[in-house]
C-alpha cells in the first residue's frame, strides 16, 4: 500500500513538471525579438544586395524603414517661394520606434546602369521647368511656382540614415540645405541645424506613420513613393501609385507642400512606368520630378537628366547618385570619384532645371557600393569625398 501511494505521488509530481516545461515565453524575450526587429528592420538589403546579379536593369532591393526618428516643427526652405504650412504639429516623430535606427533606407538601386544614352539626346533648350499640375498628360502642364534651388551653391542635399548621430553638424554647410530619411521622420538635429527636412511617403508599409507625421506645419516637401517601378522596392503599379497619390500625397498641396513625384530608377523602362503615372494621376500636382542614377560616366548622367527634363518638363531632383558600376565594369578610385563629382556638381549647378542632387555616402554601411564613394569617415567626420561635396 506504501508502495502504491509512493508510487503516486511521484507520478503526480512529474506531471507538474513536465506542465512547467511548456509554459508560455517571457514577456521580456517577446519584447527583446520586437526590439530587434525594429532596429533591424530594413537592413534586408544589405543580404539581398550580396546576391549575384542577373541583370543589369534590376535594382537591390531596400525595405521600408519601420522606425521613427525624432523631429519638430520645420522652416521653410530659402531657395523656393511656396508658403510654409502656417500650424506646428504636436506629434514630432518619435513616439515608435528605436532611437538608433537610421529611420531610412541605406541601399542603392542599380538599374539601368550602362543604359543611360537609351533617354534621350542632349536637351536643346527648354531648361526653366515648372511645376505643373497634371490633367492626363505624361507631359504635367506647367504653372507659375518654382520648386526648389536657383542655379548655384546650396544644391547639394542628404540621403540621411543615422538618425540624430551628432554627426550631422558635419555636413551642415552653404551649400547642403536639405535631406531626407527615406521616411516620414525627420532627426530633431536636422532641425537645429537648419536643414530643410523632406518626409518621404516610401510605400504603402508606411501609410499610417505618414498619415501621423506629414500635417499642416511638419514641413514644406513631401518625396513620393521610393522607386515604385522595382519589385524590390516599393513596387506599386503606375495605376496603384496614382491612386496614393490622389488619396494621402494630393491633399497635402492645400497645406501648402510642395510635391515631389515618385523616385524612379535609371533603368530605361523607368520612362514608361513614370508616363503611365502621370496618364493615370489626372487632377495631381507635381513641383519637380525626383530621379535615381549609377553609372561610371559623366556623359551618360547629362543624357539621362536631360532626358527626364525634356520628356516631363518638369525640375529635376536627383535624390540618389554615386560613381558606381553595377554590370562588373572597373571601380573608380578616390582620385576618379573626385573628378567625376566635380565635373556632375559643376555641371548640375550651372543647369536651372537641376534643382537639387543627393550624394549616396553620408553612412558608415555603403551597402555593396564602392566604399571610395563613402562621404562618411569611420569616427563621423568627413571623408575627402565628403568634403568635397559639402564645401564646393
Amino acid at each position: 500500500m506504501a508502495a502504491l501511494r509512493l508510487y503516486n505521488l511521484l507520478s503526480l509530481a512529474t506531471i507538474a513538471i513536465l506542465a512547467c516545461s511548456y509554459g508560455p515565453e517571457p514577456v521580456t524575450a517577446l519584447s527583446n525579438h520586437h526590439g530587434l526587429a525594429a532596429r533591424d528592420g530594413f537592413r534586408g538589403h544589405d543580404a539581398l544586395a550580396k546576391r549575384k546579379r542577373s541583370s543589369s536593369k534590376r535594382c537591390k532591393p531596400r525595405n521600408p524603414p519601420t522606425a521613427a526618428l525624432s523631429s519638430t516643427s520645420a522652416a521653410a526652405p530659402s531657395s523656393t517661394s511656396a508658403a510654409a504650412p502656417a500650424a506646428t504639429p504636436t506629434d514630432n516623430g518619435n513616439k515608435d520606434g528605436d532611437k538608433d535606427s537610421s529611420g531610412g533606407n541605406t541601399g542603392t538601386s542599380d538599374s539601368g546602369k550602362n543604359n543611360n544614352n537609351n533617354n534621350g539626346a542632349s536637351s536643346s533648350g527648354n531648361k526653366g521647368g515648372s511645376s505643373g499640375s497634371n490633367s492626363g498628360s505624361s507631359s504635367p502642364s506647367s504653372s507659375s511656382q518654382s520648386s526648389g534651388a536657383s542655379s548655384g551653391s546650396g544644391k547639394a542635399c542628404l540621403a540621411w540614415p543615422n538618425g540624430d548621430d551628432k554627426s550631422l553638424s558635419n555636413y551642415k554647410t552653404s551649400k547642403t540645405n536639405a535631406l531626407y530619411t527615406w521616411s516620414p521622420f525627420i532627426p530633431d538635429l536636422a532641425r537645429e541645424l537648419g536643414f530643410d527636412a523632406w518626409p518621404m511617403l516610401w510605400g504603402p508599409k508606411q501609410i499610417p506613420d505618414f498619415q501621423r507625421l506629414v500635417v499642416a506645419g511638419y514641413a514644406n516637401v513631401v518625396l513620393g513613393f521610393n522607386e515604385p517601378d522595382q519589385a524590390g522596392q516599393s513596387n506599386l503599379s503606375p495605376q496603384d501609385a496614382a491612386g496614393m497619390w490622389k488619396q494621402y500625397i494630393q491633399p497635402l498641396k492645400s497645406q501648402g507642400y510642395k510635391l515631389v513625384s515618385p523616385a524612379v530608377t535609371s533603368d530605361p523602362a523607368a520612362k514608361q512606368w513614370m508616363k503611365q503615372f502621370f496618364d493615370a494621376c489626372d487632377g495631381c500636382t507635381f513641383d519637380a520630378q525626383a530621379v535615381h542614377w549609377y553609372d561610371t560616366s559623366f556623359e551618360n548622367l547629362q543624357s539621362f537628366l536631360e532626358g527626364y527634363h525634356d520628356m516631363f518638363n518638369l525640375p529635376i531632383w536627383l535624390t540618389e547618385f554615386a560613381y558606381q558600376s553595377f554590370t562588373g565594369g572597373a571601380q573608380g578610385d578616390l582620385a576618379t570619384i573626385q573628378n567625376f563629382m566635380g565635373q556632375a556638381t559643376s555641371w548640375m549647378d550651372s543647369q536651372p532645371w537641376v534643382e537639387y542632387y543627393c550624394w549616396f555616402g553620408a553612412m558608415h554601411d555603403m551597402q555593396n557600393v564602392n566604399a571610395a564613394n563613402q562621404l562618411m569617415a569611420s569616427n563621423g567626420g568627413l571623408t575627402a569625398l565628403g568634403a568635397q561635396f559639402v564645401n564646393s
